[in-house]
Formats: structure tokens, sequence, C-alpha cells
């Protein structure tokens, strides 16, 4: 191994390199330090920058959906009037906060979104993330309201020290240090929790009530950085470590199907009475340690319910527009359109202070409705149709996330795929 290692030193491309552990003094932050690329990381950490360059977040800021909901453009770069530069258009808004938050820190206010990535910003980087030595959670116990301003909740450590979970790190390319943060969900805080004039972004205060009460028992990095496979090590030289504590840098969330899957379990019952069917269905946040779905105002699930009867024709719903879905769910004419269908949808849309919804963080005056399913809570619902002439019903229960409301897909012209959570089928006599 020290012969393997004095191979890796040699091809580095630094000089004075020494080998440090946890015994380090704790960093102190440098403000004439540049945050190196990922790739110059990854150049040791292999596994860890292909699992982040195939994630959301290693896709941010140049995500072209996120840029164009930030400048107001539609997929072919036209504006549209919805974004947040369509209204604010001499301001710079807080999204740089989350995307370029290198820069943010650095200037030490809020900054344009494109002209940080136009100055360098390396986004949220791996030297970004481990520089960062502490996250306050910022609560004001009389109103309720978070203060979420990067600049004042998160403080870092500029320079050659990178911490992380593990105690006993020693690296030939930098110093280390222990850092408990890194462990635990206030780290995630820094972005997943953003006041505005309502909490637009609710996902960590939604896991801290649940986490406090004992619902939930995991912190964010157990579900969206999960442990696995075989014990290897975590960079290329370094020792072999067990699989449990080596945390995968996915950060898979709702664009992931399989990620959503975990989230929900679907029960559903039916009867034959008189001349109605009634179909009972439970759908139970079962797997997320937040609500579900999160605390992001675009992000929704639809529950869709059918029947038929035994020649596979549609059952005709009677239970009234209460039953159906809102026109969130698409008022087109297409079979992803399903305004006016039987079921549900659980999300928290907001709305201007005009009446259009969906509104954005930075123009919502108020929540339209909050049907979000709290972990390992249940909700409860029940569809009438009519019954049958003969023979038996067959139902058909599915329930599919979408991470933005297809109304908005439709017209921003972005490409939105339904990814299915759950499935149930069943046969009423």
């Amino acid at each position: 191994m020290k012969h393997r290692w004095s191979s890796i030193m040699a091809g580095l491309p630094l000089a004075g390199l020494v080998l440090v552990g946890a015994a380090s003094a704790a960093p102190v932050d440098d403000p004439a330090y540049h945050y190196k690329p990922n790739s110059y990381c990854g150049s040791c950490h292999k596994e860890q920058l292909r699992d982040y360059s195939r994630s959301m977040m290693g896709k941010t800021p140049h995500d072209q959906v996120f840029q164009q909901f930030y400048l107001g453009l539609d997929a072919k770069g036209r504006k549209d009037g919805m974004g947040y530069k369509a209204l604010h258009p001499d301001e710079p808004g807080d999204c740089a906060n989350c995307h370029t938050p290198d820069m943010v820190l650095n200037a030490g206010h809020e900054v344009d979104l494109m002209d940080a990535i136009a100055a360098g910003s390396q986004g949220i980087s791996c030297d970004f993330c481990h520089t960062v030595t502490d996250v306050k959670v910022i609560r004001d116990p009389k109103t309720g309201r978070y203060q979420t301003a990067i600049t004042r909740v998160v403080r870092r450590a500029r320079g050659d020290t990178k911490g992380g979970p593990y105690r006993d790190a020693v690296s030939p390319a930098h110093k280390t240090a222990y850092s408990p943060i890194h462990t635990r969900s206030e780290f995630c805080a820094m972005c997943h929790l953003n006041q505005e004039h309502l909490l637009s972004l609710s996902t960590y205060a939604d896991w801290k009530q649940a986490y406090d009460k004992g619902v939930v028992k995991r912190q964010c990095q157990d579900c969206h950085m999960p442990t696995g496979g075989k014990d290897r090590p975590v960079a290329l030289g370094g020792p072999v470590r067990k699989a449990a504590t080596i945390h995968r840098h996915l950060f898979h969330g709702g664009h992931f199907a399989d990620q959503v899957k975990k989230a929900a379990t679907l029960g559903v019952a039916g009867r034959i009475q008189g001349k109605q069917l009634l179909v009972d269905v439970r759908v139970t946040n079962s797997g997320a340690g937040h609500t579900m779905p999160d605390g992001a105002t675009l992000r929704n699930i639809l529950l869709v319910v059918e029947a038929y009867d035994d020649a596979g024709r549609p059952l005709r719903h009677t239970g009234g527009p209460r039953e159906t879905l809102p026109p969130l769910a698409g008022r087109g004419k297409g079979p992803r359109d399903l305004a006016g269908h039987p079921g549900k949808m659980f999300a928290r849309p907001f709305v201007t202070r005009k009446g259009t919804v969906p509104a954005g963080g930075f123009n919502a005056d108020h929540v339209l409705f909050d049907t979000r399913i709290r972990p390992r809570e249940t909700d409860h619902s029940v569809y009438h149709f009519a019954a049958p002439r003969s023979g038996h019903a067959r139902v058909v229960v599915r329930l599919v996330y979408r991470w933005t409301y297809k109304p908005m897909a439709d017209r921003k012209g972005w490409r939105l795929d339904d990814l299915p959570m759950a499935r149930r089928e069943i046969e009423v006599r």
C-alpha cells in the first residue's frame, strides 16, 4: 500500500503534500482559496464523481429546465412570463443561493444566477460541500418563520482541509477532518428549506417534525445517499472500508422511478352496494421521511381510479366532482390529461395574489390546498361508480408521480414523464 500511494502522489498536480488525519487542528476559512473543479476530486474519488455527475444535483446550475424557470423562458427560449426574471427583471433573486452557493457566499449577498455561471461557479460542487463546516437552522419561535439566506446559515472553511464522515481518513492529496454536520439532515437544510412569503421549500421542516415525534428515525443521507454494494476503498489507493459505511453520492429523489416507488403503499378494496360500486383506497406514506410528495411546491402525485365491467367497458363514475382530479392534473385531450378523472391529487400548490395557479415561491400569496401525506400517515378516500349490470367489476388503481404540474409543463414545452409509484388491480363481485 505504501508503494501504491507513492505512485499516486507522484501523479498528482500538488506540491508539499502532507498526510494529515483526524487529529488536525480545526480548519480556518481562507478567502483567497479557489474551489477545485469536480474532475479534480474525481481523479481519486471515481465512484463518488460518477454517481454525483448522474444526479440532478450534479447537473445544476446548468440544467435547462431550471434556467428556463429562472429566466421566464419556454423550452424554445421564448419569453413566456412564467419564471422569476419575468416578474423581477432587475433583481437577482435567491435561486443562486442553492444552485451557485460558492458565488453567493463569496459575494456575501444574493447574485444573479446567470452572472454567477458566467463567472465560473462550480455549483453544488464536491469542494464546496466538503469545505462546509456548519449549517444553522434559524427559526423565529414567535412567527414560525425561518431565516434561510445561505449567507446567514452556512459556515465554511475554504482551503486544503476536506471534511467528511470518517474519523480516521488520511489523504495524500489534502488534509482531512471529521465533520459531524455531514452526517446530519441539517446539512441538507441549507438548500432544502427556503423561506419566502411562504415556506416555499419545507422538506427539512417536514422531516424534522416527524423526526422529533419519533415517527422517522433516519437522516436524509440514509435514504438519499444509501450504503451498499461490496467492501471497497472510498478513494484511489485508500483502505478498504465496510460497504455499510460508504454513502453513495446518488442523491436520488423525485426524478428517479426506483426512489419514488419506495415511498408509498397502496391498499384497495371494493364492494357492490345496491346499484353502486364503492372503491375504498388507502394511500400510506410508508417510506418517505418527509411529506409525500416533498416540500417543493411543484411536486404532485396523482391517484387514478378506474372501474370496468367484465367485458372491459368503463363503468360510469357517479361520485361527483369531489372525487375527481383537479385542473392541475391536465385539462387537454391527451391520455395523460386527467383532470375530471376519478381520483385525488396529493400536492401543495401555491396561488398568486391575483389567483394564478400554480405559482412559484417568488410570487406566491397563499396555498390552494395541502393534501400531502405526512410520514407513516394514511390517506383514505372512497369512489363511487355505477355497478355492473351483471358479472363482476374490475378495479384498477394507480399512483403516479409528477415533478411539476402538467399545465405548466405543457405551456413551457417541458418533457414530463409520469413515474409509476404503485398499482393495484382487484375484482369485485
